[in-house]
């Protein structure tokens, strides 16, 4: 929940109404005299808001919303004017590319090689299978998950320019940096409208345009995972900037074993992630890096999350990890920029060396 007195923004989902995050979002102390727009809307299956500042924020946030819409409109994997629904309803092995869809095809390909298929554009069958897309939840019997598994390895997609070749079969999904993506472009549209402070929450996906109308940092708070109803764990001095975070506890379905399965998936067992971790955070200058890297840190692990973070050359970024046991693990570059608010049972700052 938020805390209004202390003016966090909150890292919120899908699960916290969006009047909620509305509120607490927007908490932030700024000067009554500064000229300030607030934008909301649905996009992306979730809640959206951004408030910019300047003589220009009204124009300019109406012109990121825009672009946020047309992002939707590129990948969208359930509308069928979307160029990624016709890719993947399409039987042909080569496929002609638009510039966007090239380009952002080119980062994820670029992400799976580098996390080794933790991060991977190709899950569709498997993800869908399971229901997440559809809302047909089921838990696949094991030969049917080994038959799509075939169908998921990016190694067997590759590119000339624009052009895609893939195997029969194979489906595309930027589900995982479909909202960094946009903040991404959103961020742009603000900054040639001639904004350079803003604060943008898509669907929990925090995204900071330079500092505060006064100069000084925002107040970020990051939700408790293990007690929604509680306050926030982490608080946050951050400037300019993305805050991206990825959770089991966002999207998930009981089975009928009565086991909780999350959206998350390993895609080497084509199954929901079930490890040590409930959420992953990455604080890095662009959205699509924190929303590719949130969800690929999250699916390998503490430990070769961690080390992935003391071994990455590069990309440039800072985790905060928190776990089932109720510890956490931050590293060494958001140490100072971040206040404990809970009781953890223990507090790892990792290092590079």
């Amino acid at each position: 929940m938020t805390n209004s007195k202390s003016g966090f923004l909150p890292i919120f989902r899908n699960l916290i109404p969006a009047v909620i995050i509305t509120a607490g979002f927007f908490s932030c102390n700024t000067s009554s005299s500064t000229a300030s727009d607030v934008i909301s809307f649905e996009a992306m299956n979730t809640f959206m808001s951004i408030k910019s500042f300047g003589k220009n924020a009204q124009t300019a946030n109406k012109a990121a919303k825009k672009k946020i819409l047309e992002t939707e409109k590129l990948i969208s994997v359930t509308d069928s004017e979307s160029q990624v629904y016709k890719i993947n309803n399409s039987c042909d092995s080569e496929i002609i590319l638009s510039e966007e869809l090239n380009s952002l095809l080119s980062q994820s390909l670029d992400a799976a090689s580098k996390t080794n298929g933790a991060f991977n554009p190709f899950l569709y069958p498997i993800t869908k299978e399971w229901g997440f897309t559809t809302k047909n939840y089921h838990v696949p019997g094991d030969a049917r998950i080994k038959e799509l598994l075939t169908l998921t390895d990016y190694k067997k997609a590759n590119k000339k320019g624009n052009v895609l070749f893939r195997a029969p079969g194979m489906q595309l999904d930027f589900g995982g940096i479909g909202k960094g993506y946009a903040g991404d472009l959103a961020i742009k549209t603000l900054k040639e409208n001639g904004v350079s402070s803003a604060v943008l929450d898509l669907g929990g996906n925090i995204q900071l345009l330079g500092s505060k109308p006064d100069g000084s940092d925002w107040n970020i708070g990051l939700r408790n995972p293990w007690k929604a109803d509680e306050g926030p764990v982490f608080a946050l001095k951050l400037s300019d900037c993305a805050v991206i975070t990825s959770g089991g506890y966002e999207r998930f379905f009981t089975g009928d074993d009565g086991k909780e399965y999350i959206h998350i998936f390993d895609s080497s067992t084509g199954r929901p992630v079930d490890n040590e971790l409930v959420s992953v955070t990455i604080i890095t200058k662009d959205g699509i890096t924190g929303d590719l890297l949130s969800t690929a840190l999250f699916a390998m692990g503490k430990e070769k999350a961690i080390e992935f973070w003391k071994s990455s050359s590069y990309y440039d970024f800072e985790i905060i990890l928190l776990c089932k046991d109720m510890s956490a693990v931050i590293s060494e570059g958001i140490e100072k920029s971040c206040t404990k608010l809970a009781d953890f049972r223990k507090i790892e700052v990792c290092k590079k060396q």
